[in-house]
């Protein structure tokens, strides 16, 4: 005898889901704030508020790239942050637009409609999956926030990301 499909705990998915909403919008935040920092004009927000996450990771990179007094190795660290931002971003999208539907034996899932696609795409939802995306976003913000406090102080030289070396 075969055991009935397991209900779909609605609750944990949107507890899970909001979370990782939440600390995607504060990533995007932090990412709009380094951009406006970093441009070093009253106008940068023009050049960033309410932009798509893409086009804030490529303006940072632009950014970064245009500003030589910033330590290598604060530069390499921000660009490797920003990789792994558009991989969380990206990955994002598939839970954020997609609508739940079940396919074959009640298995849920989220399904959405790509430009230029006639059929839509299907992905099971793992709540896991969900979870660690929502721990990434949260690593991703203290990487943000770690490197907005470096802007904010001029970048001073350190020992190793984030933590200003010492003099003695």
């Amino acid at each position: 005898m075969t055991e009935p499909p397991k209900m779909f705990d609605f609750e944990a998915f949107d507890r899970s889901l909001g979370w990782m909403i939440r600390e995607a919008a504060s990533l995007e935040m932090y990412l709009e704030t380094i951009v406006k920092e970093l441009c070093q004009s009253p106008y940068g927000a023009l050049l960033i508020s309410g932009e798509p996450s893409s086009r804030v990771l490529n303006v940072c990179k632009v950014l970064i790239d245009a500003h030589p007094e910033i330590p290598q190795e604060h530069r390499a660290e921000f660009k490797k942050m920003l990789i792994e931002a558009k991989a969380a971003f990206e990955r994002r999208h598939g839970y954020v637009h997609g609508a739940i539907a079940w396919v074959g034996d009640g298995i849920p899932g989220n399904m959405r409609s790509r430009r230029l696609k006639a059929g839509q795409d299907f992905r099971p939802i793992e709540l896991d999956d969900l979870n660690q995306l929502a721990g990434e976003f949260n690593r991703l913000v203290i990487k943000a926030h770690t490197f907005l406090c470096l802007a904010n102080a001029g970048f001073p030289v350190s020992d190793s990301y984030g933590s200003p070396a010492t003099t003695t």
